[in-house]
């Protein structure tokens, strides 16, 4: 009976253990901070929404911080890293270069990777990323040994025998085994042509497999989450010549394109007939993006689903520029440009809560970045997205003295606000 009883005392133990540290309240040797409780972050009110936010403090108060490119998600799902991108100085006095770095919310420290140009991929559950170099190849980062750069492969010769590759991917996306990943690259052959090639590379063998070549600019690839044959790719300079020949033949605007290898096909927007960056739901079912315009009502998040094909508005956001939708998909985060859009811009972020209809600004209009005559160089849009789960949103907020900062915002208060 006795050891029944002590059994049952370990048990009781280690259950409230996992709950303290589900919790954040264990012990500091094990405890990963929240935004809310780190002393990484400080926190913001929006002084008309009143939404809180927390901004991650690194460098000097004039220096950037921004977040991902909002395809990939800047945190882990275990909250402990927080991958930001990062510039010293601002632009209205001058920057240097931009770095990747990761802030650790169990060790409260930052660690610096840097100069690396591709939006690196990042295994949110398994807390590592990898990235290529157009040069130098293929590599992984773990988050808990961050000064360890590990070689997965070369760019294979495949590639190198075509000529010079100028972009090896817009952002990176990977195979569901974490294997293979989707290259929509660019490169110029000893003729001067260029050529934009997609398909999959093995980051574990070096070998390429090609999908497709277009005659246009092919960019914005991403593998679906959930179907490792099927991407998504963005014609991305549509509005020029070649774009408005194949509008006026099909009566299209062919920005999106669902690509397989050996095959592609357009996904005609087809309330707005425009549209922009284009993203995945996390279940994979389906896609959103924006179709604005002219600022009216019909300017909204529009959403695919791809079994029924049904195209519908899920946002309704006039000037939308970039969305995400919440792993459950009832709710929606987007950035936008209240008036002219240029690099630098006015912006404000909302959330949308889809099944009250109502919606909050997450932060309210801010001033310009830069003057339209003088654009950022930075690509400084907010590109809010969805991470841990949902449980809170990551932005970049712009402020008028030339810098930006980093946000992280919690969602209870979001869903709260929009009943």
């Amino acid at each position: 009976m006795k050891q029944i009883f002590s059994k049952l005392a370990v048990l009781i133990c280690a259950c409230a253990t996992f709950a303290a540290c589900q919790s954040g309240e264990a012990g500091k040797a094990g405890t990963i901070k929240t935004p809310e409780t780190s002393k990484l972050f400080e926190k913001r009110v929006d002084s008309i929404s009143g939404v809180v936010s927390y901004a991650l403090k690194y460098g000097a108060p004039d220096d950037n911080r921004q977040s991902l490119y909002f395809v990939t998600k800047s945190m882990t799902e275990d909250g402990r890293f927080l991958v930001f991108m990062y510039t010293e100085g601002n632009e209205k006095k001058g920057h240097g270069p931009r770095h990747i770095m990761v802030a650790d919310l169990l060790k409260e420290e930052v660690f610096d990777l840097g100069e690396i140009r591709m939006t690196p991929f990042i295994e949110t559950r398994e807390d590592y990323m990898v990235y290529g170099d157009v040069t130098k190849g293929f590599f992984r980062r773990d988050f808990a040994t961050p000064d360890q750069e590990v070689k997965l492969c070369d760019i294979p010769e495949a590639l190198t025998s075509l000529g010079r590759i100028r972009s090896l991917a817009t952002h990176m996306t990977m195979t569901q085994d974490r294997k293979k990943a989707f290259l929509d690259l660019s490169l110029t052959t000893p003729e001067g042509k260029t050529r934009y090639l997609q398909g999959l590379l093995d980051v574990t063998t070096g070998e390429w497999e090609p999908w497709g070549e277009t005659e246009w600019i092919c960019n914005h690839g991403q593998l679906n989450p959930v179907d490792d044959n099927l991407a998504m790719c963005a014609w991305e300079s549509a509005w020029e010549a070649m774009g408005r020949a194949y509008q006026d033949s099909t009566g299209w605007y062919p920005r999106m394109w669902l690509v397989r290898k050996g095959s592609k096909t357009l996904i005609p927007a087809e309330a707005r007939n425009f549209a922009s960056h284009e993203i995945w739901d996390d279940d994979g079912k389906g896609l959103s993006w924006c179709g604005h315009g002219q600022m009216i009502e019909e300017d909204c998040v529009y959403h695919l689903d791809l079994e029924t094909g049904r195209q519908e508005v899920w946002a309704k956001v006039p000037g939308a520029r970039h969305n995400n939708c919440s792993p459950d998909n009832k709710y929606v985060v987007c950035d936008q440009a209240p008036e002219r859009w240029w690099r630098g811009c006015r912006w404000r972020v909302a959330f949308w809560n889809r099944e009250t209809e109502k919606y909050v600004w997450i932060y309210s209009t801010r001033d310009a970045l830069m003057p339209q005559n003088n654009p950022s160089t930075l690509h400084p849009d907010p590109h809010p997205h969805f991470v841990m789960n949902g449980r809170y949103v990551v932005s970049t907020a712009n402020n008028a003295d030339g810098h930006m900062d980093l946000f992280v915002t919690p969602v209870d208060q979001l869903i709260e606000m929009t009943k």
